[in-house]
């Protein structure tokens, strides 16, 4: 492959990540950085802007928007105003339903590739579990229920965390959006919603103007009850999903990175590096 072309939109945790694959896996390539603050310290040879002008005059192989969700589309935008035709966004698409509503009603996709980024999709466990599924392994699935517990105050050390994208929703933080690889994952297993209840829950500190834990209950099309649990101050840190049907059960255990079938450890992945998803969700939009 030739010498390649990268620009990043952004600078936080999750762009440096992309530079870090892009260089493990391009060495040789060119990273350039749209910024809107100061410069990123890096190990990196990188180009950096901050006029925007300057910055999308570059002939760009593939970009990556990973700037505040409120932001993506406005982005995605200009990406496919200056003719770039490989554009990966960071999840979620948009912090506003209506926006990418009528952001993908109004654009035409078969001259470009819009990617976004969920890449729990690209873990062992999830892709093991979606065969097992389409094997029928489980039989009819009957039920499920996907919990995942954090506390985003551990996610970003370097930063105030009433100060970061998550706290903040004018920046498109809250827990739907943060923790919405569940929602990804859960479309992807079970199929289109057709019935649901949601309940959201808000902290008491009003530095927090998000919502920060979500109850949704669902009906699926293949008549699949499905719960979705979602906390983003929680004490305890958990990330799983259990599914069962008329055969078996499955534990997808993200946290501990190992998949129960029956009870009965079939892949465990805990002493693999998480990085390797984020490489191989690389390799993908690279190649496809």
């Amino acid at each position: 492959m030739s010498l390649l072309k990268f620009g990043i939109i952004g600078s936080g945790s999750i762009a440096k990540k992309h530079i870090h694959l892009i260089k493990k896996k391009y060495p040789n390539s060119q990273i350039y950085i749209l910024l809107h603050k100061k410069k990123i310290k890096s190990k990196f040879e990188l180009n950096f802007f901050f006029k925007e002008k300057l910055f999308f005059q570059n002939n760009f192989d593939f970009i990556f928007i990973c700037n505040p969700a409120t932001r993506h589309v406005e982005y995605v935008k200009k990406c496919i105003h200056y003719k770039f035709k490989n554009i990966f966004v960071e999840k979620p698409l948009s912090a506003s339903l209506n926006e990418a509503k009528k952001f993908m009603s109004n654009y035409s996709f078969k001259d470009y590739k819009l990617f976004i980024g969920y890449v729990l999709l690209f873990n062992d466990i999830f892709i093991k579990s979606l065969e097992l599924l389409n094997k029928k392994k489980l039989g009819k699935i009957i039920s499920a229920n996907i919990v995942c517990n954090s506390n985003f105050k551990k996610w970003r050390k370097s930063k105030d965390f009433f100060e970061s994208v998550s706290a903040k929703k004018k920046l498109g933080g809250g827990v739907l959006n943060e923790l919405s690889h569940e929602l990804s994952y859960a479309l992807k297993l079970f199929g289109p919603i057709d019935q649901i209840y949601s309940k959201l829950s808000y902290d008491k500190n009003k530095k927090i103007n998000v919502e920060t834990k979500a109850k949704i209950i669902c009906i699926t099309k293949k008549d699949v009850n499905l719960g979705i649990f979602l906390n983003f101050v929680s004490k305890k840190e958990e990330r799983y999903c259990k599914i069962i049907g008329t055969k078996g059960n499955l534990l997808l255990d993200f946290k501990n990175m190992i998949l129960l079938l029956n009870n009965k450890k079939i892949l465990d992945n805990s002493k693999k590096s998480k990085e390797k998803m984020y490489s191989d969700q690389l390799n993908y939009f690279i190649k496809n």
